[in-house]
């Protein structure tokens, strides 16, 4: 049950900062590469950092 709830809060936190990445950019007149630098920032610094906690957390199971 804990590890849905981690799920859930890091999936709804990338697409919270993906929103105010969105909506900031836009506001400032800078709406064509918005997502594609939310995405490019998101898979270069927040996702490895995901696959090192399952990463971990499997390691953790099989032993």
């Amino acid at each position: 049950m804990k590890a849905n709830k981690v799920l859930y809060v890091s999936v709804g936190l990338l697409l919270l900062f993906i929103l105010v990445t969105v909506m900031g950019n836009i506001a400032e007149g800078e709406a064509p590469n918005t997502i594609r630098l939310s995405i490019e920032w998101l898979t270069k610094y927040v996702l490895p950092w995901i696959f090192l906690y399952w990463f971990i957390k499997l390691v953790r199971k099989i032993k």
